[in-house]
């Protein structure tokens, strides 16, 4: 199975508030994604996550490393239109507010019509690969005149998904992707983005601070804390057995039969004096 995504140690730092010293948000995080794979990126708010989602996508430059997609190097795409274009089609990325990813103004067919307009899908073609779009995400053709404010939730993830598949990407990065949406739609978008990579072989790269959701979609793991890789491995094992006390702390900070106040608390104490 060929790579998808291979990121070789990427680090970000932006300049603190005032004359406050520069913040590490990435620090050197290297891994590999074969195509068809998924890799879920926990911590807790704060760990650097989004920021290595950007940098994957191209939203933020890192200061160091490299994010190699498909066999190419972003840093060797040349400048103008058509660069953008190929790092579009690379990566896309699904944000955790589909409402304010959408054009407002654009109804559904519009919105993924402008999308393959965009990236030089044929005019003859447009109207048909709406159609097959809207049926791929599971969206109702008599959704097709709705705009955003009409639609639920669920429904507005779908069409930014739908939009995010529209130009084949080979890798689909989701940052908090569900954490909006109820239990039941969760479970329904879920469903479909396995779908959606068993059938085309698309990379997910599942972005969250929700250890159930990435315990279901992902197949590797990458523990993030204070922009380092803590602990990486099957996603079955490191939740089951984690090696990190950080890893250990999200756990057992999570509702349900695993939750341990003393424990969090003591983990937590413990990763304060290391650092």
């Amino acid at each position: 199975m060929t790579d998808a995504l291979v990121v070789s140690g990427l680090t970000k730092t932006y300049r603190g508030a005032g004359r406050g010293p520069r913040v590490v948000a990435v620090d050197g995080i290297s891994f590999t994604l074969a195509a068809g794979g998924s890799l879920g990126v926990v911590g807790e708010s704060g760990s650097g996550k989004t920021t290595l989602a950007q940098m994957i996508v191209g939203l933020a430059e890192p200061d160091s490393g490299t994010v190699v997609i498909d066999g190419r190097d972003r840093r060797d795409l040349r400048r103008g239109r058509r660069a953008r274009l190929q790092r579009a089609t690379e990566a896309q990325m699904v944000f955790q507010d589909p409402y304010g990813s959408l054009d407002r103004r654009l109804d559904v067919a519009g919105a993924l019509a402008d999308t393959l307009r965009r990236h030089g899908t044929p005019k003859d073609r447009i109207a048909r690969d709406v159609a097959a779009l809207m049926d791929r995400v599971g969206l109702a053709s008599r959704l097709a005149n709705s705009r955003p404010h009409e639609l639920s939730g669920g429904q507005r993830q779908r069409v930014a998904i739908a939009k995010a598949l529209a130009i084949d990407p080979t890798v689909l990065v989701l940052d908090e992707a569900v954490s909006a949406l109820d239990v039941s739609v969760q479970a329904q978008i879920l469903t479909l983005l396995d779908e959606i990579r068993a059938e085309s072989g698309v990379a997910l790269v599942f972005v969250s601070h929700d250890l159930a959701v990435v315990g279901q979609v992902t197949d590797q793991i990458l523990v993030m804390y204070r922009g380092r890789a803590v602990e990486t491995g099957d996603t079955d094992q490191v939740l089951r057995r984690p090696e990190h006390p950080y890893t250990e702390m999200l756990l057992s900070s999570a509702p349900g039969p695993r939750w341990q106040p003393e424990r969090v608390a003591e983990l937590r104490a413990a990763l304060a004096a290391a650092t």
